[in-house]
């Protein structure tokens, strides 16, 4: 009987539990009723030691922990995580990929995909300070995205005004704009280029007001897909911010976005991986990708959705639908380990 851990954010006495969490449970319940047993694993920076004894034991380990999580990183447990697989054990998303497709410098690297757009990255501070302006010049609105981050955390739309002074908005920041001289604003983003950071230069895409659809995809599979209407760095038709709508969502099956559905099963995952060198037993058990909806009657999907990101470290909630799916990964990536010895 194979054993699966839960691994989540938490400290030994939060009382988190994944086995009764509304985000997990029914994932839990899933897998316990195909036979596995299931545990659930806190995690933090503090207990690394006794985590890493116990994750000894599983065969498998799913993990939920955000790139940036309570102040923290995840290079201690990207580190762990990276032991553990070497040893045998499936890890759900394996550090290496997290690095080659988990951070926001996927945009640049599938820029030329049709889903991409006019994404420019800048790997040091010189080269942001000399080249930044000019693409904001061109576009008059820009998004900056640090390398790794999550819940809009290191977002922020920039954009030039007619003195020459530029406006910063923070998607995380109750949406506070703030106006600063050029020399203030660069010296503000110099902290981001720290420990082999970078900055991602995306275009603003005016077609957020048509919302967002996220698709859920467990290997290579769709499982799923998430609308919100209206998501971070929103206007209204008066210029001011509104707050995160629900998202709601939606079977693989949803007719509304089963063009999504084939381009990304079709061709742009086959291309992705053959970009990024990923095999099929390496792709995360679950990551999506949030689109633009550029034209909501556009029969044709890649001129229809730009990508906006890709998300593989820490994907909850997901959609009902796509846990059979990630059940059903997970099962025949540990059958052909098996059969592999």
């Amino acid at each position: 009987m194979s054993s699966i851990a839960i691994l989540i954010y938490g400290k030994k006495d939060t009382g988190r539990d994944a086995l009764v969490e509304e985000k997990y449970k029914d994932l839990a319940a899933a897998f316990v009723s195909q036979g596995y047993t299931v545990q659930s694993v806190l995690y933090s920076d503090d207990q690394w030691d006794d985590v890493a004894e116990r994750l000894t034991t599983f065969n498998s380990i799913l993990v939920w922990v955000n790139p940036v999580e309570q102040g923290n990183d995840r290079t201690r447990l990207d580190a762990l995580l990276s032991q553990v697989s070497a040893k045998g054990c499936m890890v759900s998303t394996h550090p290496d990929v997290i690095l080659k497709m988990g951070t926001k410098d996927i945009l640049y690297k599938t820029r030329l995909m049709n889903w991409g757009s006019d994404i420019k990255m800048y790997t040091n501070f010189e080269s942001f300070t000399k080249n930044f302006l000019a693409s904001l010049d061109e576009s008059k609105v820009r998004v900056l995205k640090q390398y790794r981050g999550n819940g809009g955390n290191g977002v922020f739309k920039i954009a030039g005004q007619a003195d020459g002074s530029v406006s910063v908005t923070h998607a995380i920041a109750g949406h506070e704009t703030r106006t600063l001289p050029p020399e203030d604003f660069f010296e503000e983003f110099r902290a981001f280029f720290s420990d082999n950071g970078l900055l991602i230069d995306q275009e603003w895409n005016k077609n957020i007001t048509n919302g967002m659809v996220r698709c859920y995809v467990a290997g290579t599979m769709v499982a799923g897909f998430g609308y919100q209407e209206v998501n971070a760095l929103y206007q209204d038709e008066n210029g001011i911010y509104l707050a995160p709508s629900k998202r709601y969502y939606f079977t693989e099956r949803c007719g509304i976005f089963s063009d999504l559905k084939e381009v990304m099963e079709n061709s742009w995952i086959p291309e992705l991986q053959k970009r990024l060198d990923i095999s099929d037993d390496m792709m995360p058990v679950i990551w999506d990708a949030d689109f633009f909806i550029n034209s909501i009657t556009s029969p044709n999907a890649a001129g229809k959705y730009t990508l906006c990101e890709i998300n593989v470290s820490c994907v909850s909630p997901f959609p009902p639908s796509a846990i059979q799916f990630m059940v059903n990964e997970v099962g025949r990536r540990m059958k052909r380990k098996a059969t592999s010895i």
